[in-house]
């Protein structure tokens, strides 16, 4: 798809998002939703493509190589539940070692619930791959792991020994320049130089059908990055929640089980061969809306404090604040146009509430936590 129709197909994706109005975004007020420029239009995103280029409902040979750490783990959890619900043959290998305390978090610490579906678990590191799977046939290898050529590298040659026909590759939506002209699609400027379009790049050259998918935020059940514990933290204690800049900076935060849906419907889908898809759900939601949505599914009113990073040079606000303090947004109109994908999860405010549940149940509103980072914040800001 040329970028051309990519914004077409996102104007158009908007009625399956079941956006709010424009004037939703007039104020700073605004919550969830699209770009305030989004047509109003009510129509429906092109299918032909999707339906004529469906998986075969062929059954598959599925190698996940899974990070050991970070929000990234969650996806390949919840892909091998997707790909075991399907009936494919899951090998789940996972980075490391099975005695890394990671492994007492989640989603390793649900791992019996993948064995109970069939799904294969094993302990490599990359380089390790080729001997710990010697011999074994996979028909499609799934890198939820590397960054760069080092990680990937060894784990594409191995997929090509295995005689897969695809490789699918978790990248990010990070690697995107920044734009004025919310949301990315697939064709805007990336940082070539960085790893994950690097390895994009060289997956195009290998003798198998490559895809590659670019997260963003995520949240969801097996989660264990900081994303909404971050505005819970602060809610649940009675303490403003900061955000740098006007609040309006529209993100994506997703579901790891629709990340995971999406990446699941490019298995035998030769509609998805050669293409990169925005691996994100189908509403934004600005960064006050985020933080109001938190504090809501904790029960108390919302007290966001907005500030000028300027007015504290001495903080870093990757250090201050877990969201990317600018317009970070991505559209999922050629997923939704390509594979045929939707969301199962598109109610944010929904989820958090899940999420505000296990935030309860863990005991983690009741642990005692340090501020000093908004504490230097607000005597910088005067408040």
């Amino acid at each position: 798809l040329t970028r051309r129709k990519l914004r077409r197909a996102h104007a158009m994706a908007l009625s399956l998002a079941q956006v709010a109005p424009a004037a939703q975004f007039s104020s700073r007020k605004r919550v969830c939703g699209a770009p305030a420029a989004a047509s109003r239009t009510r129509v429906v995103v092109p299918r032909a493509r999707a339906v004529a280029a469906r998986a075969s409902g062929e059954k598959k040979s599925v190698l996940i190589v899974n990070t050991n750490g970070g929000g990234h783990a969650n996806i390949g959890f919840w892909l091998a539940k997707t790909l075991a619900g399907a009936g494919h043959d899951v090998t789940m290998n996972v980075v490391g070692a099975e005695d890394d305390k990671k492994m007492a978090k989640t989603p390793f610490s649900l791992f019996d619930e993948i064995r109970g579906m069939g799904v294969k678990t094993v302990w490599a590191n990359p380089d390790e791959v080729a001997s710990k799977h010697a011999g074994a046939k996979f028909d499609v290898v799934v890198d939820n792991n590397g960054k760069d050529m080092d990680t990937v590298g060894p784990v594409a040659d191995f997929a090509v020994a295995a005689g897969a026909s695809q490789f699918l590759f978790v990248s990010s939506a990070g690697i995107y320049k920044p734009t004025p002209c919310p949301p990315h699609v697939e064709g805007d400027a990336v940082k070539e130089t960085s790893g994950h379009a690097v390895v994009e790049a060289h997956l195009k050259t290998l003798p198998l059908k490559m895809s590659s998918f670019r997260p963003q935020y995520l949240t969801g059940y097996g989660s264990n990055k900081d994303c909404e514990e971050w505005f819970f933290d602060r809610a649940v204690r009675g303490r403003p929640i900061l955000v740098p800049g006007s609040g309006d900076q529209l993100s994506s935060v997703t579901h790891a089980e629709d990340l995971a849906t999406m990446i699941a419907a490019a298995v035998g889908n030769d509609a998805a061969a050669g293409e990169i898809f925005n691996c994100v759900t189908t509403k934004a939601v600005t960064l006050n809306g985020m933080a109001e949505l938190c504090a809501k599914a904790a029960g108390v009113e919302p007290n966001v404090i907005n500030y000028d990073p300027k007015d504290v040079p001495d903080v870093e606000v990757k250090k201050a604040f877990p969201f990317r303090p600018i317009h970070f947004y991505s559209s999922s109109a050629k997923a939704q146009a390509v594979l045929g994908w939707s969301p199962k999860h598109p109610d944010l405010a929904a989820e958090l509430k899940e999420r505000f549940a296990y935030y309860k149940s863990i005991g983690r509103d009741k642990k005692e936590m340090s501020f000093e980072t908004d504490d230097k914040i607000l005597a910088a800001i005067g408040k």
